[in-house]
């Protein structure tokens, strides 16, 4: 990001390749990184002693996503940390929304617009070197303005694709995960083995690429194809990258936010089980929110599924601390067990939860995740939040 810095303070003879006159004949090369760039729709050019060049081809090769609006005439190229914006027939270009000055404007020709080749290089943190033996120009910019967004965003795509094919040695090979690494690896094993879910990238944005570190942003819906119980949700996540030897990888994956991706509809229509799980099922809500409204957490205990003394202990104090700072009251107003196996079943609910102290009230949607013993009572593993709508 420094380079992005320093380039405002660019003078307008940097804007500008300044090259002697040449034989039209022999065709102008453009390197960039040592890539010869093809050109498929017009070729480089002089004016004025300026290389002007196609700009898609270039602004792609940069790492660049590239806008033209017709209407304008205007070109756009928005990169990590950068917005470059060129206009046909201006000397006014704009870097992240600082005017520059152009000796040569941007030219359409034969429906190809032309850009001052010098000044896109410099913009993106590169340099700009006219040979004039071989009358090509050579493009030199740091892996972290050409090249690191591409593989940064490879990298996240591709650890996507092994959780999707279930392969947690290869997902861990592209992530940092250190000493911890066998641990992990078995334990994502475990939950492959447990549940079936397919992880989408919905969209995905490199927010700053320095040095050797980057952070993403990324927006993913995962879907339940099969196996054990879990609803569909939808994440934001913000993922740090760092580069080792050469190699970008994974060291953190923070998530932001989620939400389960259930509809009320959806919620309300009730799966098929024998009349026996259905009175289990209800009693045990219903020995659930009495629990909660008598502010008893040995009740609550109760009806939820045990993993291990040290968990339980450990929720029940949450619950008398939650009891000592919260005076609520709660009334189940609807609910509905949309999936059922016979040993697992998901309750979608509606609860009206009141503020002993303001008196408000507000309707909580959720689902309660039951599981059942092959003898013995429905308790609740887990519950999963949808929302919260105000009474008025």
């Amino acid at each position: 990001m420094k380079k992005l810095v320093s380039l405002l303070g660019i003078s307008l003879l940097a804007l500008v390749l300044a090259v002697p006159a040449f034989a039209a004949d022999k065709p102008i090369k453009v390197y960039i990184n040592g890539s010869n760039l093809a050109f498929t729709a017009g070729t480089p050019y002089l004016k004025n002693n300026t290389v002007l060049v196609p700009f898609r081809v270039v602004f792609e090769k940069l790492g660049l996503q590239v806008l033209w609006d017709s209407k304008t005439g205007t070109v756009t190229g928005t990169g990590t940390g950068l917005d470059i914006s060129l206009k046909v027939g201006s000397k006014r270009a704009s870097v992240n929304g600082t005017v520059k000055q152009l000796t040569v404007a941007p030219v359409s020709n034969a429906g190809t617009t032309y850009i001052p080749l010098r000044f896109i290089a410099e913009a993106t943190g590169g340099t700009a070197v006219w040979d004039a033996a071989s009358r090509s120009v050579k493009i030199t910019v740091s892996p972290s303005s050409a090249s690191s967004e591409q593989e940064i965003k490879a990298i996240i795509q591709l650890a996507n694709q092994y959780y999707n094919e279930e392969k947690a040695s290869s997902f861990y090979s592209i992530v940092d995960a250190g000493a911890d690494k066998p641990e992990a690896v078995s334990n994502m094993n475990s939950q492959f083995e447990l549940y079936d879910i397919k992880n989408t990238i919905e969209s995905l944005k490199v927010l700053s690429v320095t040095g050797n570190e980057a952070t993403v942003y990324t927006v993913e819906k995962a879907v339940r194809t099969g196996g054990y119980y879990t609803p569909d949700e939808q994440y934001e996540y913000l993922y740090t990258l760092i580069r080792q030897d050469g190699a970008w990888k994974i060291s953190e994956m923070e998530l932001q936010e989620s939400s389960v991706l259930l509809t009320r509809e959806q919620g309300m229509k009730p799966a098929v089980l024998p009349q026996g799980d259905q009175t289990g099922i209800k009693d045990t809500l219903s020995k659930y929110y009495q629990g909660m409204n008598a502010r008893n957490a040995d009740a609550v205990l109760a009806v939820m599924t045990s993993y291990d003394k040290e968990e339980d202990d450990s929720y029940k104090e949450e619950l008398r601390d939650y009891f000592k700072t919260y005076d609520l009251s709660y009334a189940v107003s609807s609910s509905n067990v949309f999936y059922y196996t016979d040993y697992e079943a998901a309750v979608y609910t509606e609860v009206v939860i009141t503020d002993g102290e303001s008196k408000e009230t507000y309707t909580q949607s959720l689902i309660l995740l039951l599981s059942k013993p092959e003898s013995g009572a429905w308790t609740i593993d887990t519950t999963y939040h949808i929302g919260f709508d105000a009474q008025s």
